[in-house]
């Protein structure tokens, strides 16, 4: 299968892989990610001029974030169903509005980007706005658009947080050790913690304090070390029991 082409044999890995065929609904999330990708080389017109084609390569870099923010979403969903081997209706349903949201949120995240980027460099990515007199973006409008950001931001990791929470107490054979179950709870805690800065950042933005917003995304790195070093704490202290 291609995932396994992409990716090798993932037997190395200290926690055991429970699945190496691809059921029906991780069929479906390829064709979703696919999709999202493909809406995302649509919106690129084949450049009628020069100047045209320099437009389109100025925006290449947003571009690449958007499929790389994507490749991620979908790395995540596919190490969760081999780590897991879930097949069940709440994981399904579950799959379901993670797929609906990731494809729902191509458009505003490459719009994010856009924007972010352009304020950055001073790369001008919206030339036909500014050619019509539009104004791409307005102070009120920016808070805004913090909250669609944070709110998908929320909702993805929210609904990986409920996916670890049922790989946790649903029955998976063979049986998780101690290890995958410690590994289980980083992931959840993982999650949790980062629909919780989504959160804050939904509540700051809310409060007309957007710039706090926005600060609240680089305790990303922070969390993720903070989680790691729980984990293998927490690992060391029962293999020495």
């Amino acid at each position: 299968m291609l995932r396994q082409k992409v990716f090798g044999s993932p037997g190395h890995e200290l926690f055991r892989h429970r699945s190496s065929e691809i059921f029906r609904i991780e069929a479906l999330s390829d064709a979703v990610f696919a999709f999202s990708v493909s809406l995302l080389v649509i919106s690129l017109e084949v450049p009628q001029t020069f100047v045209e084609l320099k437009t389109i390569i100025r925006g290449a870099i947003p571009f690449f974030a958007t499929v790389a923010l994507l490749f991620l979403f979908w790395y995540m969903q596919y190490i969760f169903f081999r780590r897991y081997g879930l097949n069940d209706l709440t994981t399904i349903l579950l799959n379901l509005a993670y797929m609906a949201i990731i494809l729902f949120y191509v458009y505003p995240l490459k719009f994010l980007f856009s924007i972010l980027i352009s304020s950055w460099t001073g790369i001008n990515l919206f030339p036909k706005a500014n050619e019509m007199g539009l104004t791409v973006l307005t102070r009120e409008d920016f808070p805004q658009l913090i909250i669609l950001f944070s709110t998908g931001y929320f909702l993805i990791w929210m609904i990986l947080y409920f996916l670890h929470q049922r790989a946790l107490h649903h029955t998976i054979k063979p049986p998780l050790n101690f290890y995958e179950i410690q590994f289980t709870i980083k992931e959840r805690r993982g999650a949790l913690w980062n629909a919780i800065i989504g959160l804050t950042a939904i509540i700051m933005a809310t409060a007309g304090t957007e710039a706090l917003a926005g600060i609240c995304y680089l305790f990303i790195p922070f969390a993720l070390a903070i989680n790691e070093r729980i984990f293998k704490l927490s690992v060391k202290k029962l293999s020495q029991r």
